[in-house]
């Protein structure tokens, strides 16, 4: 089972690398093809992870003839092509030959066509159209649920209460003075009484 299949991968390998040769040794010999002298920019899967708003870092490679390219200064211009806004971002050179890094913010959805601007040693630049990128909307914010006051336990009134039995005590206050007032009179009267029939005995 390992035989089978270190077999196919081996050829694989051996294929690769005699393509890689084949087309260096294509743009080294007396009359290169076209393709030697093109300086291409690759992007690779860097541009899949876009999202409007959000920085992002972009790493992509300069190469001519399949070569690392060496540049002076890489500039990369996104364009709009809804309201045809630019952002022009300059890129910086790693440690690895012909791959470069650009720190990128996109502010709006949609479709973005990429171009690098390739500076090189002599001075001379090109302009290169390097893709267009689809650049996706950040999720909405979590919908926060409004927070509710716990009902409210209605409470009898306190003043109206306290003027009922206000009023209570006071006509119970009054009953009794009426009373004690009743029992006065009805007393005065008898002694009255007790001295008239005293008098007129005598």
């Amino acid at each position: 089972m390992f035989r089978r299949l270190l077999v196919p991968l081996l050829g694989s390998g051996l294929l690769l690398a005699a393509t890689a040769g084949s087309a260096l040794a294509k743009c080294e010999g007396p009359n290169p093809p076209e393709f030697c002298s093109e300086v291409i920019v690759g992007f690779g899967d860097s541009s899949a992870s876009f999202q409007a708003g959000t920085p992002e870092t972009v790493v992509f490679t300069v190469t001519q003839g399949e070569q690392p390219f060496e540049a002076m200064g890489v500039t990369l211009t996104f364009i709009s092509v809804e309201d045809e806004s630019r952002i022009v971002v300059p890129a910086i050179a790693t440690n690895t030959p012909g791959m470069w890094r650009a720190e990128v913010n996109l502010p709006d959805g949609g479709i973005w066509n990429t171009y690098a601007q390739v500076v090189t040693n002599t001075g001379a630049a090109y302009r290169i159209f390097v893709e267009r990128a689809s650049v996706t909307l950040p999720p909405p914010p979590p919908v926060q649920k409004p927070i509710t006051a716990p009902p409210v336990t209605p409470t009898a009134p306190v003043l109206p209460i306290a003027l009922v039995l206000g009023g209570l005590a006071a006509a119970a206050l009054a009953g009794v003075v009426i009373r004690d007032r009743s029992r006065r009179r009805t007393a005065a009267a008898g002694i009255a009484a007790t001295t008239q029939v005293t008098a007129d005995r005598i």
